[in-house]
């Protein structure tokens, strides 16, 4: 099964067993993709605040049958200081545009 390099923003997370999680991203060429990155809610791993959601990262992934494997990340960017700013919009639940509109 080929691995597969791409940039992505992190979208949200989900803990799964003792160490793992399951990531889920959004991604340039690849569309929606779920993973589990192995080992990343221990404190000695190497890549788990890479993977916190709004974080921009350079992610190597392993094709699964279901789920997709990280194998290695790394952050590019943020997007927590811009949701922090507007963060009446994001928890908002009527959508941003309205405003605009009207």
């Amino acid at each position: 099964m080929p691995t597969y390099r791409d940039e992505a923003v992190i979208l949200r997370t989900h803990k799964l067993g003792e160490a793992d999680r399951i990531v889920t991203m959004l991604s340039r060429r690849n569309g929606k993709i779920r993973a589990v990155a192995k080992g990343v809610r221990r404190t000695s791993s190497k890549f788990g605040s890479r993977l916190e959601p709004f974080m921009v990262a350079d992610v190597q992934l392993y094709q699964g049958r279901s789920l997709d494997i990280v194998q290695q990340a790394e952050s590019l960017g943020s997007y927590g200081a811009e949701i922090a700013a507007h963060y009446d919009r994001f928890t908002s639940r009527t959508p941003w545009w309205k405003p605009l509109i009207a």
